[in-house]
């Protein structure tokens, strides 16, 4: 089971900072870690600068029980996030025999393995099965390349450390705009405490989301919400 924690996501990448590409990675974990009973308060995106990672890594860290870092694990100049969060961790960068181990038979090239291989001191080294370099794991911050495959090759093998803790969530689809609803909302968060409520305005509709770790709570939210739109006359249809 565990208890819920804390997640900051950081995201290293000028691609990400350019538009180039969406951030999926972020999108992916934040969904995972909520749906496990966690709370992410932080997704952030960086570039591939040394002290940017490191100096967001560390405010990251005062706030959060665990950071995942997704991006420059590679082998261009460019990659350089084994390095920031060694800087922000003020620990030297080793050359992981462990490391190496993972990568023998997928990566000829021995250079380009020493440099994917040379990580913070102390870092666990986590398999990828998919690509050839290595998440690795140092006090609090889990590090993870930024392919998307891969990175989720790397969180499968460290997911269930984190725990997994009961979370409901009912959907809601009311036709029209949010302001034919927002005062109930406020009621509604007022009223339930413990269940989150979001409004998320689509194109002729809104959708509203109730979630918590108390299905009961969350369950009766839903229902006097459905109750009072009802009163007011708005149609509305539950979402599986």
């Amino acid at each position: 089971m565990g208890v819920p924690r804390i997640f900051s996501i950081l995201s290293v990448g000028n691609e990400i900072l350019s538009g180039d590409i969406d951030n999926t990675n972020a999108t992916y974990l934040a969904k995972r870690l909520t749906v496990s009973g966690h709370e992410v308060i932080r997704i952030v995106v960086v570039p591939d600068i040394v002290k940017d990672i490191a100096e967001e890594l560390k405010r990251l860290r005062s706030m959060s029980d665990f950071v995942l870092v997704t991006g420059g694990l590679g082998v261009t100049h460019d990659d350089v996030t084994a390095e920031g969060v060694a800087k922000s961790l003020e620990r030297k960068l080793v050359v992981s025999e462990d490391a190496i181990k993972t990568m023998v038979g997928k990566v000829k090239d021995r250079t380009a393995m020493i440099k994917m291989a040379t990580l913070p001191e102390g870092a666990k080294v986590i398999k990828n099965d998919v690509g050839s370099a290595p998440g690795f794991i140092v006090e609090n911050v889990l590090v993870m390349p930024g392919v998307p495959d891969e990175m989720k090759d790397i969180f499968s093998k460290v997911e269930d450390m984190f725990g997994c803790l009961p979370y409901y969530e009912e959907r809601v689809r009311v036709e029209g705009f949010e302001d034919r609803i927002a005062d109930l909302l406020k009621m509604l968060v007022e009223k339930y405490r413990d269940v989150n409520i979001g409004s998320y305005p689509k194109p002729g509709y809104v959708t509203v989301k109730f979630s918590g770790s108390d299905k009961e709570s969350v369950k009766k939210a839903k229902e006097e919400f459905l109750r009072r739109l009802e009163e007011r006359g708005i149609p509305y249809r539950e979402m599986t």
